[in-house]
């Protein structure tokens, strides 16, 4: 439940219970509550059915009436003392204004500690306020006057009043502490323990731990900050992992660097001390010689343009200068710029363009980098056969796809989903007669990605390896003429 609805009804609660519980208490709630105690039992028959009392004692008296003397007796005076005594009224006979008895007890002894500790400490010293609420006046066969009364004792009552209204504050205090108290514990401890879960989240995240993770069903106003905590947990653990991938790779990157060039540098430094010591006598062996370094420089220079291309990508160096390009020229600009690199094989470049012209808003310069790129992996892992390499463009609802076919020696299926991977080579053996560092395809994914196109690969009937390139179409806005 959210914060603020609960602070609604707690509000409700702190105004509805408390005038409820004083209702209930100037509604004589207690009276039963507190008839064990004969004080307050008698006081509140006192206060809330006085006119009953004097009834009873009226029938009572009057039933007597024919006998005026029966009220002097110890028969009427017992009757008296058990039946119309208590802490505030009392009975007196009067014998010609003379005071036969009274029931009336400075302290009465049947009360409890409690009882004798209130008369104690709450009486005041002054003398009782004392006035009959029920009066009877007999004559007698004599002529003597015989009056009975039934009293009530004011000063008692008023301090039955006073204990009765310091009980009742008490009793108010403590239940309106006790509804605070719960209502504080029903809105705090949901609180508390949903700031536990979160500070102990996010010192987990603090300490490195990324792998804490938050599981929070709590429905309050903390899930929105919750699910914010466990997502930059989420993208810090993401980020944190490939941080480690990325220092991992360029590990393994700088070992292949440093495997791949060590070969051909030795080879360098062979060739060039052998034309240092004369080897090479006739300008053919010359040729061949430098020829042999020419290709090995290439391939060094091949190396580290590869380790600059994949620095500036990790450095996010490169941005995207989209331009909208006409597809089936570009291609056909790809086609004449890339021919020579398969023809110098004995092999063929070619294009299908089954569609009509499609326009497309990309950066030529970074996707002709992936036709390059794949263009040149099909060529360096060619079979002994004739290069054949096909180009075949088609578009359907999802846009415009680009298949890029050879008859090369293919990749194993279980290697498909890898070829894309930074530092794979399909060749595990690393030779460099193929050459390659095994990030050539992983530029052309980052490049697509970009883009936010698709690069799969597949295996085709020719043995073969197909590149497919998915790309949005620009569809031009008609006029509005």
């Amino acid at each position: 439940m959210r914060i603020r609805m609960k602070f609604i009804i707690a509000l409700i609660l702190l105004v509805l219970l408390p005038t409820l519980f004083t209702l209930f208490v100037t509604g004589n709630f207690f009276g039963d509550l507190l008839s064990g105690i004969q004080f307050f039992d008698t006081y509140y028959d006192i206060f809330n059915n006085f006119s009953d009392i004097s009834i009873v004692f009226d029938r009572a008296v009057e039933s007597r009436s024919a006998a005026p003397l029966y009220f002097s007796t110890d028969t009427f005076r017992n009757t008296a003392q058990e039946d119309y005594t208590t802490a505030f009224n009392f009975v007196q006979v009067y014998r010609d204004d003379t005071l036969v008895f009274s029931t009336y007890q400075d302290t009465p002894e049947s009360y409890s500690p409690l009882e004798n500790w209130i008369f104690d400490h709450l009486v005041k010293e002054e003398a009782p306020s004392q006035f009959p609420i029920s009066s009877h006046q007999f004559k007698t066969s004599d002529g003597e006057t015989v009056k009975v009364l039934l009293m009530v004792d004011n000063t008692r009552l008023e301090m039955a009043y006073q204990v009765y209204e310091r009980i009742f504050f008490i009793f108010y205090g403590g239940f309106n502490l006790a509804l605070l108290i719960m209502l504080l514990s029903w809105i705090s401890n949901p609180l508390k323990r949903s700031l536990k879960k979160l500070t102990h989240t996010t010192n987990e995240i603090g300490r490195g731990n990324l792998d804490a993770e938050l599981s929070y069903n709590e429905n309050d106003d903390f899930e929105a900050l919750a699910f914010s905590i466990e997502s930059m947990r989420q993208s810090l653990k993401r980020a944190t992992e490939r941080q480690q991938r990325l220092e991992n790779e360029k590990k393994e990157l700088i070992a292949n660097i440093s495997h791949d060039l060590r070969t051909p540098v030795t080879s360098i430094r062979g060739y060039v001390q052998g034309l240092k010591d004369g080897i090479t006598r006739t300008p053919e062996i010359q040729k061949e010689y430098l020829d042999v370094i020419a290709s090995k420089t290439y391939m060094i220079e091949g190396l580290v343009n590869d380790l600059s291309e994949m620095a500036r990508f990790d450095a996010k160096a490169i941005t995207l200068n989209k331009q909208i390009i006409d597809l089936r020229q570009f291609l056909s600009d790809c086609v004449d710029e890339l021919e020579k690199d398969v023809t110098k094989f004995g092999g063929r470049l070619s294009l299908h363009y089954i569609i009509k012209d499609t326009l497309i808003r990309v950066d030529p310069e970074k996707l002709m980098r992936v036709f390059i790129n794949v263009i040149d992996n099909a060529v360096k892992y060619r079979s002994e056969a004739p290069i054949e390499i096909v180009i075949l463009v088609n578009r359907d609802d999802d846009g415009v796809l680009i298949n890029i076919s050879d008859n090369g020696i293919g990749v194993p299926e279980e290697a498909l989903e890898r070829i894309f991977d930074r530092l794979y080579r399909s060749d595990q053996s690393r030779n460099l007669n193929i050459g390659g560092s095994g990030i050539g395809l992983s530029i052309c994914r980052e490049i697509i990605d970009a883009h936010g196109g698709k690069i799969t690969a597949a295996s085709n009937d020719l043995n073969g390896l197909t590149i497919s390139i998915r790309l949005q179409a620009y569809e031009v806005e008609p006029s509005a003429d």
